[in-house]
């Protein structure tokens, strides 16, 4: 079975930009495949193993996906998540065919989640499931602002230990974000520039960087995606550490109560990187999220149209 470590890189030509993907791990049963949606600044190849391999082990194929602009896939960055989300749209209307699928599940991990919001408001038919780990929703009531020495640190053009301090505060989580950080930059070094392989993809810096960061702060300041939350009738998981730096614990419990068939599940002594600190439990609470193991609402309030239609 293919691993993080392993996983051959593959390409699809997505309107011009050619968009880098792999397929990992081999599904066990009916469920559609998780579609991983990494955090701003993150290619393919920084996905942590721990996360990638444990998923897998529950039985189900991933899909890791570089946006276009960022790490292997060529094209420009996007101005906006909405555009990020179209973007994405347009890669899984050419790839689900070839996967004999209509629908993913999604996992969005911080900027992740934002684009697994508005591509669910975008176009419901297309997910199943919602995993949200570490993230919130855009502006709106009752959320809190990140310290402006977190943001910075985030969209540092040097990342490095505050990086790690920001996604691992020390103090609670010892030296975990270090081996976190270890694993993430060095998982593909084996296949790296090897049969047809790309060396290594790290975090996004000069230019792109620039307008990543104008598209995240972007969705930061748009009420309307926070405004149309409880119209998402999906079955959602949302996670997060209990002392979470960059996307304030609070928000996450926010977007969580404004998501009417949400389970909310918090970690303790951790952080914005909880799903790396706990990945076994991670996976496999995800795992039994995905299988419907987990409490679900009673009733749904009927299907939405599409957000524009």
């Amino acid at each position: 079975m293919t691993t993080q470590e392993t996983a051959k890189t593959l390409f699809l030509d997505v309107n011009g930009s050619n968009i880098a993907y792999r397929l990992i791990g081999n599904g066990t049963n009916s469920s559609p495949p998780l579609l991983m949606l990494n955090h701003v600044r993150s290619t393919i190849d920084t996905w942590d193993p721990e996360v990638i391999n444990n998923l897998t082990a529950t039985g189900r194929q991933l899909i890791t996906y570089d946006y276009t602009g960022l790490g292997h896939s060529s094209g420009s960055v996007a101005p906006s998540i909405r555009v990020f989300a179209l973007n994405l749209l347009a890669f899984l209307h050419q790839l689900l065919p070839t996967l004999h699928t209509q629908q993913v599940d999604v996992l969005g991990f911080s900027m992740g989640g934002y684009v697994a919001q508005q591509l669910v408001l975008d176009t419901p038919n297309v997910v199943r499931k919602l995993v949200l780990s570490g993230t919130g929703p855009s502006l709106g009531p009752n959320l809190q602002r990140p310290m402006n020495e977190v943001q910075s640190t985030v969209f540092n053009p040097n990342p490095g230990l505050p990086t790690i301090d920001a996604f691992f505060p020390s103090f609670t989580t010892g030296d975990e974000g270090a081996a976190w950080f270890n694993r993430s930059t060095t998982s593909r070094s084996g296949v790296a520039g090897k049969n047809g392989e790309p060396e290594i993809a790290l975090f996004t810096t000069g230019e792109a960087l620039i307008k990543l960061t104008a598209a995240y702060l972007s969705w930061d300041a748009d009420p309307t995606p926070y405004s149309l939350l409880q119209t998402i009738q999906k079955d959602v998981l949302v996670t997060s550490g209990d002392n979470d730096l960059v996307v304030p614990t609070q928000n996450s419990f926010v977007l969580a109560r404004q998501l009417s068939r949400a389970n909310f599940i918090m970690l303790p002594s951790s952080g914005h990187g909880h799903l790396f600190q706990y990945p076994q439990y991670f996976a496999k609470a995800v795992g039994e999220f995905l299988d419907g193991k987990l409490p679900t609402a009673p009733f749904s309030a009927g299907q939405i149209p599409p957000l524009g239609s």
